[in-house]
């Protein structure tokens, strides 16, 4: 079809500046697609060569007590995170690093420490497996997932308002048949592996809210929000008689 009229041109231009237009972040983290913002969880997968992405797991999460789990990176175009474990340490969460976790010298038999595992609950928390579950995971007002210290049992002040749920994933990855998402963080769209200064090869994981991606280069520890990498976080069942640690630090 071919247009030729000027008054159809002028029409249609006049219905392009009519059309509400999205808010550009400043900076794109890396293998993602224009950042989608929504109030409600949005899913993505990076499962397609093109590097298109498809959203699902919107509208209000199902809530309900899981069995510990451990969760991994999903980004099959970023092979320095994707499939790597998604780790607890100092109180806060890594791709590329070890699991801090420690044991009383007057505890007998206590658990390995080495895994990091979570557990959601049916109020849409998430606490880390340990033996008494009393460390809460969080959103802190930088974005970065964090938890609380071992003798903590109260919700950090600093937390945002964050339901967590496992959902379906969209698509075949065995064993992780599940992901973990999040809502209620203002304009999520998933999850952001950054760059740790001075550590090569280590990633911080941060929560893709709409402020991380607008405000986000002296919050994320290379300065630079666009070096970061979008993954979803998978999750595969942690089948062990014991919590995986007495307490992670």
């Amino acid at each position: 079809m071919h247009f030729s009229t000027p008054v159809l041109l002028s029409s249609l231009f006049s219905l392009s500046l009519a059309l509400p237009q999205l808010p550009q972040p400043k900076g794109q983290p890396t293998g993602r697609l224009l950042v989608s913002y929504y109030n409600e969880p949005t899913f993505r997968t990076f499962g397609m060569k093109s590097g298109a992405s498809s959203s699902g797991g919107k509208g209000s999460p199902v809530l309900k007590e899981s069995k510990p789990f451990t969760i991994k990176a999903f980004n099959s175009e970023s092979p320095q995170i994707h499939m790597m474990d998604i780790v607890a340490s100092y109180g806060k969460f890594f791709i590329g690093n070890m699991t801090g976790s420690t044991c009383p010298e007057n505890v007998k038999d206590c658990p390995t420490g080495k895994v990091t595992a979570l557990q959601t609950t049916r109020e849409g928390r998430v606490y880390l497996d340990v033996v008494n579950r009393t460390q809460a995971v969080y959103v802190d007002l930088s974005s970065r997932l964090r938890f609380n210290p071992p003798a903590v049992k109260v919700m950090r002040k600093n937390a945002q308002n964050a339901t967590f749920s496992l959902t379906q994933n969209p698509i075949p990855a065995p064993p992780a048949y599940s992901a973990l998402v999040f809502s209620g963080v203002g304009r999520s769209t998933g999850y952001l592996a950054c760059p740790v200064q001075e550590a090569t090869g280590a990633f911080q994981v941060f929560v893709a809210t709409g402020r991380l991606i607008e405000e986000g280069d002296s919050w994320v520890p290379g300065g630079d929000v666009s070096d970061c990498i979008g993954f979803d976080a998978f999750a595969t069942d942690y089948t062990s008689p014991v919590p995986a640690a007495y307490q992670y630090v």
